[in-house]
């Protein structure tokens, strides 16, 4: 490709109090303002040449990821209950004596796919499984046997690393009798709750059934394993003031909480962006009654949410890695660097292959070249299900993205912003051959987001900086996924 010749402008890093003054930031990168019916940003790639199913299942079969470190991502698209803001792929969990078919079926659905999957893709089996995690939906709503059946499934069947973790996502509900102790006896070595709010009325509001004695329970229970765990928190919800989300935190940072994960309400479709459900808030009227009651946190309100919140987990000592997931030192390892849990390391940090299994589920398989090629299952629970009836070894995608260039260059770039980990000069120099302080258009993507103070310039490369963190799915979106991504060819420069 075309070489453009490298900028010698100098590039500056501007001071700014790290964390803190979210009105100014907005104010100035209004660009990077968005709105609450607008906040959607997927991290995953938009762009890129589409496959269908079957061009998608050929591309995968080709890649070469024996022996290459890589994620495994399970989705159990069932639920005890539906939030009203929960956008992503799952369905109502049928009650009494249907339940444990349900959850029989579910299990026996993941665990096809999975085989057919390693039946399909020969460089599957000798893949090195560094991180396994069970999401959903709800993945904890599974019994121990059906844990014991994914866990035997995945030992016997991959290359596991010895230290590999282990995650077990649920609702605090899940969490308040033996179930974490037959997880962790089962080899679960990580746990994710979701508790959204300690404040009962803005839960209760949100559809969800679990009061703020069922949360802190659950928390206590989890701090007792001695295992990592983090909890998810959101903000800007109906019925939340400034002072509720920051004493929530509080309470959490007081029962001495590993992960404290914090995330901004979005109330965009993502079925429209063909990555998830319609969700009860994104239906017009739903939404403009709450509106009319005034219940919507504006959008300056919803930043001075996180302000307070990041203010607490600061003075706490706590650190953001990756950007939203704030950890007490130590909870991963020793250091900046190491404070990271394995999933988001492999997954955004080093942009490893991620294999998904599900409806909905989507992932990709990269390796030592620019080339990605991104996978997408079946989104319709009821479609996925008839497909794998009616099939008996293909894969349940819906249709795939390959990636090359700059579109690759570009997630991972974005994935690596999100791990709020050093974005390595020599790492991008040598995988894709660029240099970020020097090739255009990366060096002036780069000076640009040092100047706004989004990143600070190291011998080493470039480190988000606290106030990045705070609009990391705006800057990766605006500044990787449309300036690099978005671009054709000819104007990255390779060396």
């Amino acid at each position: 490709m075309a070489m453009m010749a490298p900028s010698t402008e100098p590039v500056e890093s501007a001071p700014r109090r790290p964390g803190l003054g979210i009105r100014t930031i907005l104010a100035e990168n209004p660009h990077l303002a968005i709105e609450r019916d607008k906040y959607n940003i997927n991290v995953t790639a938009n762009y890129g040449d589409e496959l269908g199913g079957p061009e998608t299942a050929g591309a995968l079969a080709a890649h070469a990821g024996a022996g290459q470190p890589t994620h495994l991502y399970f989705h159990v698209p069932l639920c005890s209950y539906i939030c009203h803001f929960c956008n992503y792929v799952k369905r109502l969990a049928p009650t009494g004596d249907k339940f444990d078919e349900n959850l029989d079926r579910w299990t026996d659905l993941l665990l096809d796919e999975s085989r057919r999957q390693l039946a399909a893709l020969p460089w599957l089996p000798e893949a090195r499984i560094e991180s396994v995690y069970f999401g959903g939906g709800t993945a904890s709503l599974l019994r121990p046997r059906h844990l014991r059946r994914l866990m035997d499934h995945v030992r016997s069947s991959f290359d596991v690393s010895p230290d590999a973790e282990i995650s077990l996502e649920g609702n605090p509900d899940n969490f308040l009798h033996d179930e974490i102790d037959q997880a962790v006896a089962l080899g679960y070595t990580r746990f994710s709750v979701g508790v959204q709010s300690l404040q009962s009325e803005v839960n209760s509001f949100a559809g969800r059934k679990h009061d703020r004695e069922m949360s802190l329970r659950a928390v206590r229970t989890l701090r007792g394993t001695g295992l990592p765990f983090n909890v998810d928190m959101m903000f800007g919800l109906p019925h939340q003031t400034v002072r509720t989300v920051a004493d929530d935190i509080s309470t959490l940072i007081a029962l001495e909480t590993p992960t404290i994960t914090i995330y901004r309400l979005r109330n965009a479709d993502r079925e429209q962006m063909g990555i998830g459900n319609r969700a009860v808030w994104n239906v017009g009227t739903v939404r403009d009654r709450i509106s009319d009651a005034g219940l919507w946190p504006s959008h300056h309100e919803t930043y001075e949410m996180r302000e307070a919140i990041v203010e607490r987990l600061l003075d706490a000592g706590y650190h953001p890695s990756p950007c939203g997931w704030w950890n007490r030192p130590g909870t991963y390892g020793d250091g900046h660097d190491a404070n990271i849990p394995r999933v988001s390391r492999n997954k955004w940090q080093r942009f490893d292959t991620m294999v998904a299994v599900g409806p909905g589920a989507y992932g990709w398989a990269t390796g030592q070249s620019s080339d990605v090629v991104q996978t997408h299952n079946i989104q319709d629970i009821a479609k996925y299900t008839d497909f794998m009836a009616r099939t008996a070894t293909e894969l349940p995608l819906s249709h795939g993205r390959r990636l090359t260039d700059a579109q690759s260059l570009a997630t991972a770039l974005g994935f690596n912003y999100k791990a709020n980990q050093l974005i390595s000069t020599e790492r991008y120099r040598e995988r894709y051959g660029v240099d970020l302080t020097a090739d255009e258009p990366l060096r002036s993507l780069f000076a640009e987001l040092t100047e706004r103070g989004f990143t600070s310039l190291t011998e080493e490369g470039y480190l988000p900086t606290l106030d990045g963190e705070s609009l990391h799915e705006e800057i990766i979106s605006t500044y990787f996924h449309e300036r690099i991504g978005g671009i054709v060819g000819e104007k990255i420069c390779h060396r």
